[in-house]
């Protein structure tokens, strides 16, 4: 399953409540391509240091409704870009869920998760075994199981790869 069959470790970058898709895939600031652009852009209102800063392997954990808004797919995008690894807050929008799911970023409500984590400590989330754990005080909070059809989609790599290999077993070739 991607990255649901691992065990990660990371730092936390602690956000608030309604942490909104214009926020995460923001606009202003031009790199010399479509990602970096993206990638710079990612936060930068909220968190100025946050893509100095992030590293590959960091969690952003939030309050409730993380990623409002649009239906912004680059806001998913953006925090791959940056080397997030998961995202965990009280409770997620639908769309950016779908996103994540489609661009397989685990993302989990994990109701209280905001309570258990500081800015900068470090978190341990247990897909397999259910539970996330603050590795800096020791204080747990449990991941609810996904369902079957959507941890296939995590494990394929996201739905583009699920479609690119129901084509293919279909005889149908995708365009390059």
């Amino acid at each position: 399953m991607g990255s649901l069959e691992q065990v990660v470790e990371g730092r936390v970058w602690k956000l608030g409540d309604s942490i909104d898709t214009n926020q995460l895939a923001g606009g202003g600031l031009q790199g010399g391509d479509p990602a970096s652009t993206l990638r710079i852009n990612c936060l930068r209102g909220l968190r100025p240091d946050f893509t100095d800063q992030v590293a590959p392997g960091d969690i952003v954990v939030a309050g409730t409704n993380f990623g409002c808004g649009s239906s912004r797919q680059t806001a998913v995008e953006a925090l791959q870009l940056c080397g997030v690894v998961a995202v965990l807050a009280d409770t997620v929008a639908g769309i950016f869920r779908r996103n994540s799911i489609a661009l397989a970023l685990p993302t989990f409500a994990v109701p209280g998760v905001s309570g258990l984590v500081e800015d900068g400590e470090v978190l341990r989330v247990d897909y397999p075994a259910r539970v996330v754990v603050n590795v800096t005080t020791g204080a747990r909070g449990e991941l609810a199981s996904l369902p079957a059809s959507v941890e296939a989609i995590y494990r394929a790599g996201g739905l583009r790869q699920v479609i690119l290999a129901r084509l293919a077993a279909q005889g149908i070739a995708p365009a390059p």
